[in-house]
């Protein structure tokens, strides 16, 4: 009981945190930089005529085949082309939406609040492994959270080539928001003493 205690408060305060960080104060803006209002609509109406379906593409395009050994001159024409774009640039990570979504929408925010109960949760459930106090609980959660982030975000930036101020501002977020969960999970967890 008292694990759900500890995940359901953990993830109130992170949803909290998530909203005052992202929203109230727009910690991050930085990480987004903006077009102007014609440059959007001329972006949009591209996308929307080009891309076929909601997905995540990458431009350019990956050949199918590439990275393997070819005697094929139109498969190796091919995969030198793909490397001189690359090179040359630009590159993009489009995560593409064709129908759009609600500003705001309340079943984003339901969903959201229940991905972090679920993950506070089982972080309650590692932490309760751990032996020792409050410290080693909160130093033990402190590196999950590091790992997680790095582990992820470190390994996306590098190979989707996000930008250094968005997979920061991920990075940094989910450190200081993990570490706060874990902090209120390993005070409201009993003590567990080695034998």
């Amino acid at each position: 009981m008292r694990h759900l205690l500890a995940a359901f408060l953990a993830a109130i305060a992170m949803f909290m945190w998530g909203f005052t960080a992202w929203a109230a104060l727009d910690l991050y803006k930085f990480a987004f930089p903006t077009v102007g209002t014609s440059s959007e609509s001329a972006i949009v109406s591209t996308l929307a005529t080009e891309l076929p379906e909601d997905g995540a593409y990458f431009v350019p395009h990956v050949p199918a085949g590439y990275g393997q050994g070819t005697e094929d001159p139109a498969k190796q024409a091919e995969f030198d082309s793909f490397e001189t774009r690359m090179r040359t640039g630009p590159t993009a990570l489009i995560l593409f939406h064709k129908g759009g979504s609600e500003p705001m929408d309340l079943m984003e925010f339901v969903r959201g609040f229940a991905v972090e109960f679920v993950s506070a949760l089982l972080m309650a459930c590692v932490l309760s492994s751990v032996s020792g106090g409050f410290g080693r609980r909160a130093y033990v959660g402190f590196t999950i959270a590091l790992f997680a982030s790095t582990a992820c975000f470190g390994v996306m930036g590098n190979f989707m080539h996000m930008p250094l101020a968005f997979i920061g501002a991920f990075w940094l977020d989910t450190i200081f928001a993990w570490t706060m969960c874990a902090v209120i999970i390993a005070w409201i967890l009993p003590v567990r003493r080695t034998a």
